[in-house]
């Protein structure tokens, strides 16, 4: 219970973070490729300011269950309306861009408000960085991920960005 967050059931921040640390470790052990993702819910406050805090929890479990649904991996909540994702894969940009293109459809189909008795978008900013080699560093990934979603953000929010992380650190 101590690394599961008490709202979504999926792994907190502390229990998210040391996952990836153990991803990495052993991707650059055996030089493996991971894949690692950070995911913002644009706007959240309006979710709770207009459909009140309980929607807001809705909304927040939706994601989570979305996340964890579609990611071939690890989904942890960061904190709020943060998430992070971590998977070892190929690296292949178009199946990379496919899976965040799905997972921003299925979010923006939305969430089911059943006062309303409509399905409320849930549109999410979500930055993307994959590496490999022995030099993987989480504090560096994360960082870029990071950037990515503020990237995404700046784009007009609900899509993704990619980060090349290829560059040395």
């Amino acid at each position: 219970l101590a690394a599961c967050d008490p709202l979504t059931g999926i792994k907190n921040k502390k229990a998210i973070e040391q996952a990836i640390l153990d991803v990495i470790q052993n991707a650059a052990d055996t030089q493996k490729r991971i894949t690692l993702g950070f995911v913002d819910i644009d706007a959240f406050r309006n979710f709770n300011s207009k459909y009140g805090q309980q929607f807001g929890d809705d909304v927040i479990r939706f994601v989570a269950d979305t996340l964890t649904d579609m990611i071939p991996g690890l989904v942890g909540r960061y904190g709020g309306d943060e998430f992070l994702f971590c998977y070892e894969a190929m690296w292949d940009r178009e199946k990379t861009e496919d899976l965040a293109g799905h997972l921003l459809q299925k979010l923006n189909k939305g969430i089911l408000n059943e006062e309303l008795d409509k399905y409320i978008p849930t549109p999410c900013s979500i930055g993307i960085v994959s590496e490999e080699g022995s030099s993987l560093d989480y504090v560096f990934m994360l960082h870029k991920a990071d950037q990515a979603m503020y990237h995404a953000k700046n784009a007009g929010k609900n899509t993704f960005f990619l980060a090349h992380c290829e560059e040395n650190h």
